[in-house]
């Protein structure tokens, strides 16, 4: 293993950065939400959907292969990334591919317009599949980089700040949007251009990402050539970590708890309680960032002080209650859009949360060279369930209505709440971090 003083070493060098590729990640992260905004798994594209398709499985499919997308084929990628001494390189690499299906999906919307339902499913799907096979591999990259590049003890207040800045500006550019479609929203063409303005930003922000000083690892460990002795050591940590596990079980139960899609609250919305749909685009998209804004910078900062596990019980905390008001939505009918705009506000609490704590967790396994195994393995493990469980929710709710499925996720944000609660240890303060 490398020296401890290389490491130190290594440390100083990022810290010395740190101002620096702090400020470039904070405006790309700004970049990349104001351009996301229109591509929003949760509100946006069911929106969007509705304008082709009335199938509650096609319109809660995109959800679902967002998470799967974005996290099951980076074990597949970890093989190839041990030969790549930099994440500079791959990180922008992947990163345009990815970037490439988002404009794919913008296109979609003027097939529809043009050639019909059909064919504007044809080519968004298609889309969909381009990012199910570059997306985790971009985003190990990019989760690596920016775990080389920003300071170790400055993490949770940085991606608190991050998230903060995404509340913020997700918030100014999703009630743009709900301007923007105010009255219409239920035909292809009135997502033409949201759709390709958030494109040429999205676009935009790998420019940003590029500008951040990576500095240089010398690799400690000689690449494995032996596929099969590669992965059988990658997963050993299933075996040798107990704590890793309980980590990887946790992300799996979240996983399962997408058993009831939180897109599947904007169908909700617009089919039973009359909300129009470019109120649920643009004011329940709102709301979670709003809920991301507040609440995400006071996660991060707790978490330089005291770890991430207090963070992650928060977190898995806000999605009980995200499902136990909409357990009781039939019955607050006369209030039903202020609970709807409750729901995605501790929604976008939760999920800011729960990102940030998921994210810096999995870098405080090990050293550096261990952080994309631990990435890529609690992915690519839990990603297969988010898929089978958001995949299948919306066919569950045709089958047994909204109420049992909600019901169902409740009781798996259950099982998380306890693991984390009493079975998962935080790992900084068992192995410590590296000096700065």
């Amino acid at each position: 293993m490398q020296g401890r003083q290389e490491e130190r070493e290594y440390w100083q060098n990022v810290e010395l950065r740190g101002r620096r590729n702090m400020g470039y990640l904070l405006a790309q992260a700004v970049c990349t939400t104001a351009g996301m905004v229109a591509f929003v798994p949760g509100t946006v594209l069911p929106a969007y959907l509705k304008t082709l398709t009335d199938s509650k499985f096609l319109i809660a499919l995109p959800s679902a292969l967002d998470a799967f997308s974005w996290s099951f084929p980076a074990l597949f990628y970890l093989y190839f990334f041990q030969f790549y001494r930099q994440r500079k390189g791959l990180t922008l690499g992947l990163g345009a591919f990815v970037r490439g299906s988002f404009l794919i999906l913008a296109v979609s919307a003027l097939v529809a317009s043009r050639w019909g339902a059909a064919a504007g499913l044809a080519v968004f799907f298609a889309a969909q599949a381009v990012l199910t096979v570059t997306g985790g591999g971009s985003l190990l990259a990019w989760q690596d980089y920016l775990g080389r590049t920003i300071p170790p003890l400055r993490r949770g207040t940085f991606f608190g700040v991050r998230e903060a800045l995404n509340g913020l500006v997700g918030f100014a550019a999703s009630l743009a949007l709900a301007v923007y479609l105010a009255g219409g929203g239920d035909t292809p063409g009135d997502y033409i251009v949201p759709f390709f303005i958030g494109i040429a930003l999205y676009s935009a922000s790998l420019f940003l990402l590029s500008r951040v000083d990576e500095p240089q690892w010398t690799p400690a460990r000689r690449p494995e050539r032996s596929l099969r002795t590669f992965y059988r050591k990658a997963l050993s940590i299933l075996i040798d970590d107990p704590n890793f596990r309980a980590f990887v079980y946790v992300r799996c139960l979240l996983a399962g708890a997408t058993i009831f899609n939180l897109a599947l609250f904007s169908a909700w919305a617009i089919d039973e309680f009359d909300i129009a749909p470019a109120l649920v685009a643009g004011a329940f998209t709102a709301s979670a960032v709003v809920g991301r804004l507040l609440l995400s910078p006071i996660a991060g900062r707790l978490a330089d002080r005291v770890g991430f596990r207090l963070p992650l019980l928060a977190g898995v905390t806000s999605m009980l209650a995200v499902l136990i008001i909409g357990l009781l939505l039939p019955l607050m009918r006369p209030v039903a859009l202020g609970a709807f705009l409750l729901i995605y506000f501790m929604a976008g609490a939760a999920q800011g949360i729960i990102w940030v704590a998921t994210f810096n967790l999995q870098l405080e396994f090990g050293g550096v060279e261990d952080r994309p195994r631990n990435i890529a393995v609690s992915s690519t493990i839990s990603a297969p369930i988010g898929l089978i469980a958001g995949g299948s929710s919306g066919l569950l709710v045709d089958w047994f209505g909204y109420q049992p499925v909600i019901a169902a996720g409740l009781a798996v944000v259950v099982a998380a709440w306890l693991t984390v609660a009493f079975a998962f240890k935080d790992p900084r303060f068992r192995t410590g971090l590296p000096l700065a």
